[in-house]
C-alpha cells in the first residue's frame, strides 16, 4: 500500500502526542526515542509536560491603539505636522496600502494609515526615530522597520508622479511659466536644496557643505505650479549645484528638446547654456534690470 504524505503527517502527530502525554517511565521502545536524562526534569516539571504546555499556549493577538486620529485634527495642524493636506494623505495611503498590507512581514497589525502618518511626521520634522515612534504609539525598532517599508513603497510610486514634461505638455507648461514673469518658453525652474544628515565616519568631509553642516545636495526641477518634475539625490553636500546638474540626466533631456526652443531657469550658481537662463551679473542697462526682475518672478517657484 502506498504511503501518502497525509498518512505520514498523521502518524508523526500521533507519535508526538503519545510521547508528550505519556508519564515518565514509559517504554521508550514504543516511540523510538527518549528524553535526555539531563533535561528530563526542570524545576520539578517533566520535559514532555513543559513541551505540551508550550504547544498548547495560546498567544493573545496584539492590538494597536493609535495615538493620532486624523479625523479629529484641524487641516492647518495636519499640514503643519505632515506637510500634506488631509485628502492627499488619504490618497497616498490608498496607493501604498497594498504594499503595506502584504501578508509577508506584516508589522504586527499596525494600520497602513498609521504607518504612513508616522513616516510623514519623521520626514517633515527631521526628528529622531525614538521621538516619532513614541508619538505614534510604537517602539523604535518597529518604527525603523515601518520606515524602511514605507520608503520602499514610495520609491516604487516615484516614477508615476515625478515626470519631466513631454512634448505634448509643453504648450501648457510654457503658458503657466509665462504668466509668472512674461518670459516665454520656460518649462522648468532648477535649483539645489541641502538635506541634512549624519554622515558616514569615513567620508565625513565630503558631506560638509558651504554652510558648514553635513547634507546631501538634492537637485530639483519644478513646474510653475510647483509640481516636481525631476529629482537627483546622488551627490553629497560639498558638491556644487553646477556639477550636480552636469552629471544628471537634465543636459541630455534638454538637448533632445532643443528643436522646441525651450529653456530651464536657474540662479547665478549655474552657467548660462543654450537651454538654461540665468540672471545677468551686474546689470548695466534698464533692459537687463527688467530681465532680472522677470527672471526672479519666474524662478521664485523653486525657492
Amino acid at each position: 500500500m502506498a504511503v501518502t504524505p497525509a498518512a505520514v503527517r498523521t502518524a508523526t502527530a500521533g507519535a508526538l502526542r503519545h510521547w508528550l502525554l505519556k508519564p515518565i517511565g514509559f517504554n521508550v521502545n514504543q516511540c523510538g526515542f527518549a528524553p535526555q536524562s539531563s533535561t528530563a526534569y526542570r524545576h520539578g516539571v517533566p520535559r514532555q509536560h513543559r513541551l505540551l504546555g508550550l504547544a498548547m499556549r495560546r498567544r493573545n493577538p496584539r492590538v494597536y491603539r493609535p495615538l493620532v486620529d486624523l479625523s479629529t485634527m484641524e487641516e492647518r495642524h495636519i499640514i503643519l505636522r505632515y506637510r500634506l493636506d488631509r485628502a492627499t494623505i488619504h490618497e497616498l495611503c490608498a496607493q501604498l496600502e497594498p504594499a503595506l498590507m502584504s501578508p509577508i512581514r506584516q508589522p504586527t497589525g499596525i494600520p497602513p494609515l498609521v504607518q504612513v502618518l508616522s513616516v510623514l511626521h519623521f520626514l517633515a520634522s527631521g526628528s529622531f526615530q525614538t521621538t516619532v515612534a513614541m508619538s505614534s504609539g510604537m517602539s523604535q525598532p518597529m518604527f525603523s522597520k515601518i520606515l524602511s517599508r514605507v520608503l520602499s513603497a514610495l520609491m516604487k510610486l516615484m516614477r508615476s508622479y515625478i515626470i519631466f514634461p513631454e512634448e505634448g505638455d509643453l504648450p501648457t507648461v510654457k503658458g503657466d511659466f509665462y504668466a509668472l514673469g512674461h518670459i516665454p518658453n520656460i518649462i522648468g525652474a532648477i535649483d539645489g536644496t541641502h538635506v541634512a544628515l549624519v554622515p558616514p565616519k569615513d567620508d565625513e568631509q565630503v558631506y560638509r557643505n558651504r554652510k558648514n553642516y553635513h547634507s546631501m545636495n538634492v537637485q530639483v526641477v519644478c513646474l510653475a505650479d510647483q509640481y516636481i518634475s525631476h529629482v537627483n539625490a546622488k551627490f553629497p553636500g560639498s558638491v556644487h549645484d553646477a556639477y550636480v546638474m552636469r552629471n544628471s540626466s537634465i543636459p541630455y533631456v534638454m538637448e533632445q528638446l532643443q528643436r522646441q526652443r525651450v529653456w530651464l531657469i536657474g540662479d547665478s550658481g549655474y552657467p548660462t547654456l543654450p537651454w538654461l537662463l540665468t540672471p545677468v551679473r551686474n546689470p548695466r542697462t534698464r533692459a537687463e534690470e527688467r530681465y532680472n526682475e522677470a527672471h526672479g518672478r519666474t524662478r521664485r517657484v523653486i525657492e
